[in-house]
């Protein structure tokens, strides 16, 4: 648990401080083009999908977390236990993100709790920000922007799909053996 509660702080930590140091949509490049800080607010689901969604991305987040720890706690011994601590620190942080607006510089400074952002230079959803350039083969001309907890949530699912493929595996060859 202390994992997972320091995973979210990091996350929503390096969320605050790129909105209080980047301007919305002006990206900031390191190497060529290739990487770049460009601050974006997603609304909606995986990758934009169903922007301004933000009341039933909400709830499906929420659903998605009761359904992991479920699943976690009458699957204890499945899977890899980092696997599992870094999915839920990406879903935790997105979806703690998505109850505050955020007001990048240079109009304001800052988040504030809330969940539907009025006034002009305010921001709902969750707060993407590392931008990659990949090659054009990959169905974007530019990599969606993410954030930390998103790269846990990845990092994660590979964890479980390798640990419980070798889980299952291994159940097999001592079944036949």
């Amino acid at each position: 648990m202390a994992v997972i509660a320091l995973g979210v702080g990091i996350d929503l930590l390096t969320k605050y401080l790129i909105v209080q140091n980047f301007a919305y949509q002006e990206p900031v490049c390191y190497i060529g083009d290739f990487f770049c800080i460009t601050l974006t607010f997603n609304t909606g689901f995986v990758f934009g999908i169903a922007p301004e969604s933000g009341y039933i991305s909400l709830v499906t987040t929420g659903l998605a977390i009761f359904f992991l720890i479920f699943y976690r706690w009458k699957n204890f011994d499945l899977g890899n236990a980092w696997g599992w601590n870094l999915v839920m620190i990406g879903a935790f942080g997105n979806f703690i993100d998505k109850f505050f607006i955020k007001m990048p510089k240079p109009l304001a400074h800052g988040v504030k709790f809330g969940f539907k952002a009025i006034e002009h230079g305010h921001y709902t959803g969750v707060v993407d920000f590392i931008d990659f350039d990949w090659p054009d083969f990959l169905l974007f001309q530019r990599w969606p922007a993410f954030n930390f907890a998103d790269s846990c949530v990845s990092v994660g699912i590979v964890i479980l799909i390798i640990s419980m493929h070798l889980q299952e595996k291994k159940l097999k060859q001592a079944n036949q053996g």
